[in-house]
């Protein structure tokens, strides 16, 4: 199956970068071929959610409290079976469930009642419900909560796999122009559509958004918001930065200020989706190599070295707007609007012969 699924995306890729097909056939092939790519992942055992990971954490080997295959969870008027675990971290676990009554499938995000270190289910729930009576793209349906004696859970529903999944199994681990420029365009609506609810991600990275299922593996879902942060309150006024936190998150992906240990605000969120964005068209970043729980602080010094004389290395093979928009990211001083992103890619269309939508002017109410 995962053979498959790799044929699949690699002849998706060599069909937008084939200049010999009509721009109207190239684009009906790439989309059947990254939904037949989303229908194959559903049987596979990696279908679903990745978690966040901070430094120090750990994975637990233990199952105990955990259910197992076959197990049923009743919840009001549902019996959810336990088909296979699809993912397992630090704080949670994942699972593919079949609801009997309604025979549909879905996630079910476990973690132990007994792990009171971080609940990162909590923040699943608060945020996904702020998008259930929106009709907001882009986010998991929130099915139902509950707990039992020994866990509690949240069911979603089902997606695919996740972008850096889907990076890593094409020929040098990156996405062709187009691809990554679409990706690039629906994730920061994803971030935009969040901080206009009022929530940071503060751990933003490929691994927490997908393709959709069939009909819409066109659609990228953003998900895992176990660091999520409310950085507004209800009347709408910020709240006041803290003097010190927690480096949370991906270390990778991380921001400068998150590596100061500064409070973080959208600006943050921002930067680690250029890095990510970079990723996408690079295959790695300059500081992949580095261990993210021993050189942590070596990989915040090359973020900061990229702005100056590492910054060719770092913009190397990426259009030469990125340059821009990275100026852009890090000029913001104080509570401003900002317009930026102001993409234009007209060249690229020329150079590529394929259809590749500008990135629309984003405004931001960023606050330092």
């Amino acid at each position: 199956m995962k053979t498959n699924m790799h044929k699949m995306l690699t002849l998706a890729s060599t069909f937008q970068t084939c200049n010999e097909i009509q721009s109207s056939q190239k684009n009906s092939l790439y989309v059947l071929l990254l939904k037949l790519a989303a229908w194959l992942s559903l049987d596979s055992p990696s279908t679903m959610i990745s978690s966040s990971c901070i430094v120090g954490g750990e994975e637990e080997d233990s199952n105990c409290a955990l259910p197992q295959v076959g197990q049923t969870i009743e919840h009001r008027k549902h019996k959810f079976k336990i088909l296979r675990k699809i993912w397992s971290g630090p704080f949670s676990s994942v699972f593919v469930v079949v609801d009997d009554v309604r025979n549909k499938k879905y996630a079910m995000k476990v973690e132990r009642e007994s792990d009171a270190r971080r609940s990162v289910l909590k923040l699943d729930v608060f945020v996904l419900r702020e998008f259930q009576n929106k009709k907001t793209p882009g986010f998991p349906r929130f099915i139902t909560a509950g707990r039992t004696n020994h866990l509690k859970y949240v069911v979603l529903q089902l997606v695919g796999p996740d972008v850096n999944k889907l990076r890593r199994c094409l020929p040098g681990k990156k996405f062709c122009l187009s691809t990554a420029l679409r990706l690039s365009q629906q994730t920061l609506k994803r971030i935009e559509t969040l901080h206009d609810a009022g929530w940071i991600s503060r751990d933003i990275k490929g691994s927490n958004f997908t393709v959709g299922l069939r009909q819409d593996s066109g659609t990228i879902y953003m998900l895992d918001f176990g660091f999520a942060k409310r950085f507004r309150d209800r009347t709408g006024c910020i709240n006041a930065p803290r003097d010190s936190t927690a480096l949370l998150g991906s270390i990778h992906y991380a921001s400068m200020a998150a590596h100061a240990f500064r409070d973080q605000c959208r600006r943050d969120d921002v930067e680690s989706w250029f890095y990510m964005c970079c990723e996408f068209i690079k295959g790695q970043l300059p500081w992949a190599s580095l261990d993210p729980k021993n050189d942590h602080k070596l990989i915040g010094e090359w973020k900061r070295y990229a702005r100056f004389g590492g910054r060719e290395e770092l913009l190397r093979d990426v259009p030469a707007e990125f340059d821009r928009i990275l100026d852009a990211i890090d000029s913001i001083k104080s509570l401003l609007l900002v317009s930026f992103l102001k993409y234009n890619v007209g060249h690229l269309k020329e150079k590529y012969r394929a259809p590749i939508p500008c990135i629309c002017s984003i405004f931001f109410l960023v606050q330092l």
